[in-house]
């Protein structure tokens, strides 16, 4: 694959009340720009102290080893030589760091920056326009999180925080006087955890208590008890109480803590109460929805505490939550009651280096002197100097060897010190990095001596330590793990411990396991997908027993009559008595459903049901560029196909010419994108248009009915190559020639094209539907003719699907917006 050919475009445009250097009062100025071991010089404007070059020079960025600094020096250009006019320095971590830095963005417009003297004794004055961004040739309309992803990679960027630039433009009466709505002023950075993946801040939990739970029958059926214990799920993150017997209002004063990404603020903690039954399953009571949003915007509005000290319980909010009774004795006002809180996440790190302050102040008095200092970064690893730790005190004017640093001092310190480190990494395992010095390497808590730290993140040592500062050191041990994947799997009890030793059917998000487990895209929620156990235990058998041969005819002709035989069982009359018991096992929502349930003659005319109008509606309706998912379904997306297959599809005899059966096909495919959108049986199963353009005429190829299961597609079985399949192409104005496959799956009786070849077709356009079963659609994009969304990507990189509907955006096409 070949290296991505990235251009940093730089713009020097004009500038402003430049120093004289002549005797006629003028200068004759030019700018040279150097950025590795490259150097760009502008024309000279003679006589002129407000010139305008309007000069523009490209910088070929290596991805492997990009510059992060450009200097800029302004000359007056004399017959014998030149006279220095003065510098700016541009460190692109800082530009970049809150700026959209693709070049042609709208909102990356120039800067204003004042020239500085970095020579002794030569007077500057005035200032320079600039504009700094990234190109991509092959695809010139990425946004700014797509770039910054790419800025990201390149330089290997794991948690950053900024220091304040340097190069700010001073509120003078010269900086006022340009005012250009086109211009967008140097502004003052400041410490920022606010991109897409990176961690927010901390919520810190407590679960208080319930009150009035309804009684459920006990294992007798003859009388009522109630064991509950609650689950709380947060996106990626599930956690369990302890169980309290024979108790309607149960007091459990639990407390936990999870960390927040950017991409999850506006997703809702779910509460789910439980009763705990010891030989049948336990039995969901009531639940409720917690959002999360409001505590984040508050919390960022204030910092009363900043640099106190705080105890994880100070400042939680006590909130009594109304409970969705699920039991049939609906008279029961339910409630649970907790704590919660939000902590951003620089004041979480303040807190790290107070608590850490506050062990090492030895006399107790406050302040810190040079010792203490010293002693206390050693404690986590710093290598930092003496030198380097006497800039603490200089920096306030404060001598090392005789004056203290107030913690508040000493904090800012540390910070800008996180600051300096342009790109932040982890020491080995001796404590040593690239870098000659290191802030901070933790094998170890400091306070609560636990071990291990060394094996997480920043942001969990952070958290750690922050929590450990409490008053009462005690609490930890009260804090509840989060040992669960999903909140089926939270519930549930020793069946769990016993599968997780059989194998294969073990809970990991990402793992090749028949327990299939996805991410809900609405709620950020993680979901068990449901299926009936003989189907998962058939799974588990057919392609991962000992011996298993899933490819031989055998197998295949068992497959096809399996899926035969129970297409004609679903089109029987009687059939139709299934149609209640499946929407009751998978909860489906019946108002969605556009005819009423006993107009379906039979199964399957139920399971390819239509939903009405409202149902699932088409995001940015007016804009075709904006891709749509075509199904309800489990979506896996990759930028190209080579990663698809180093990820997700293991078929060894898998490529793009046996997927669509010809090899002349697939050429116009090298290099593109790949979405896989997985239904499964309880989904609705009527695909759509995801791209408008002039569609195709459809053609067969007859094959297998091997499942679509991710533990199937992860086999060394070519799934996608062997099983029956309808192909049809689209040619879009937005995104070029579009491969649309429909994959048929065990128990798939037919796949239905119910769309007209050879037609200007609109995006969720109706295309067509699958009988009873499992089924697949797949879609190949053309090289750099797409983008899929950043959060779908980010979960198809650890092996999650995500669960999308009809109609959701899930990418977008690189062909300019007109």
């Amino acid at each position: 694959m070949n290296e991505p050919h990235y251009i940093l475009r730089i713009d020097i445009i004009e500038g402003q009340k430049l120093a004289a250097k002549d005797r006629n009062g003028f200068s004759d100025p030019y700018i040279t720009i150097n950025i590795g071991d490259e150097t760009f010089n502008t024309q000279v404007i003679d006589k002129n102290l407000n010139p305008v070059w309007n000069a523009s020079f490209d910088h070929k960025l290596d991805p492997q080893n990009p510059h992060n600094e450009i200097q800029f020096i302004c000359w007056d250009k004399d017959i014998f030589g030149h006279d220095y006019m003065g510098e700016v320095t541009v460190n692109l971590f800082n530009f970049w760091e809150g700026n959209d830095i693709g070049y042609f963005n709208e909102s990356n417009k120039p800067q204003w920056y004042p020239l500085i003297s970095a020579r002794k004794g030569e007077e500057v004055s005035g200032q320079i326009l600039l504009k700094i961004g990234l190109i991509d040739n092959e695809n010139k309309f990425l946004d700014e999180r797509e770039w910054y992803t790419i800025w990201r990679q390149m330089n290997k960027l794991n948690i950053k925080e900024e220091e304040d630039t340097t190069n700010i433009v001073n509120d003078t009466n010269d900086a006022n006087n340009y005012n250009d709505d086109n211009v967008v002023r140097h502004r003052k950075k400041t410490f920022s955890m606010s991109k897409l993946n990176e961690v927010i801040g901390v919520i810190f939990l407590e679960i208080v208590k319930a009150t009035d739970l309804p009684p459920e029958k006990d294992v007798t059926k003859l009388g009522f008890d109630m064991d509950p214990f609650v689950v709380v799920s947060f996106s990626k993150k599930t956690f369990r109480t302890q169980v309290i017997n024979h108790d309607l209002n149960p007091v459990w004063n639990e407390k936990l803590h999870f960390p927040i990404l950017k991409s999850e603020e506006k997703y809702s903690i779910k509460l789910s109460v439980y009763d705990w039954d010891k030989f049948t399953d336990n039995d969901l009571v009531a639940s409720q929805y917690f959002s999360i949003k409001p505590l984040i915007d508050k919390a960022e509005q204030k910092y009363e505490h900043k640099y106190k000290l705080l105890d994880v319980d100070d400042e939680m909010v006590e909130e009594v939550l109304n409970l969705n009774v699920h039991s049939k004795r609906k008279e029961h006002k339910s409630k649970l009651v907790i704590k919660i809180k939000f902590v951003p996440y620089e004041q979480l790190r303040t807190q790290f280096w107070m608590a850490l302050a506050k062990i090492y102040d030895s006399d107790e008095n406050g302040v810190m002197n040079f010792v203490e200092i010293e002693t206390m970064l050693n404690s986590i690893g710093s290598s930092l100097t003496v030198e380097t730790i006497s800039t603490f005190f200089t920096r306030f004017g404060k001598n090392p060897h005789k004056d203290d640093l107030e913690f508040e001092e000493l904090v800012q310190c540390l910070e800008k010190r996180l600051g300096e480190n342009k790109i932040h990494r982890s020491a080995d395992l001796d404590g040593e990095e690239a870098d000659d010095e290191h802030l901070i390497y933790l094998k170890e808590c400091p306070i609560c001596r636990g071990p291990n730290l060394s094996q997480l993140s920043e942001t969990d040592i952070v958290t750690h330590v922050a929590i450990c500062a409490s008053n009462d050191l005690g609490k930890v041990s009260n804090f509840i793990t989060g040992d669960f994947v999903t909140e089926s799997q939270a519930q549930r009890k020793w069946v769990t411990k016993v599968i997780s030793k059989v194998g294969f059917g073990g809970y990991k998000i990402g793992g090749n396991n028949a327990n299939i487990i996805v991410q809900d895209r609405l709620t950020g929620h993680l979901i068990e997908e449901k299926m009936a156990a003989y189907v998962r235990l058939g799974i588990r058998l057919l392609y991962r027993g000992k011996g298993a041969n899933v490819d031989s005819k055998t197998t295949k002709n068992l497959l096809q009559n399996l899926s035969v035989k129970q297409g004609k069982k679903f089109d029987k009359p009687s059939s139709a008595a299934d149609i209640v018991p499946f929407i009751k096992f998978h909860n489906l929502d019946k108002d969605e459903i556009l005819d009423p349930l006993d107009s379906f003659k039979n199964f399957n005319e139920f399971f390819y049901r239509k939903l009405k109008p409202e149902a699932r509606l088409c995001d940015s309706p007016q804009d075709p560029h904006i891709l749509v998912s075509p199904a309800d379904c489990r979506m896996m997306a990759f930028p190209t196909i080579d990663s698809a297959t180093q990820l997700w599809i293991k078929g060894q005899n898998f490529s793009v010419a046996r997927l669509l059966g010809n090899e002349e096909f697939a050429r116009d495919f090298e290099g593109g994108a790949l979405g896989i959108f997985r239904l499964a049986p309880q989904d609705y199963h009527r695909y759509h248009f995801p791209v408008e353009g002039e569609l195709s005429e459809p053609f067969k190829i007859d094959g297998a009915y091997y499942t679509v299961n991710p533990m199937a597609i992860r086999s060394e079985l070519d799934v996608y190559g062997e099983n029956k399949r309808v192909v049809s192409f689209i040619n879009s104005p937005q995104f070029g020639k579009v491969a649309y496959i429909c994959i048929g799956a065990m128990m798939v009786g037919s796949i239905v094209h119910t769309s007209t070849p050879h037609t200007y077709i609109r995006r969720l356009d109706e295309h067509g539907y699958f009988a009873f079963g499992g089924s697949t659609v797949v879609l190949l994009f053309q090289k750099g003719r797409m983008l899929w969304d950043e959060d779908i990507l980010a979960n198809a990189n650890t092996c999650l699907e995500t669960l999308v509907r009809v109609g959701m955006h899930v990418g977008k096409s690189t062909v300019h917006h007109q």
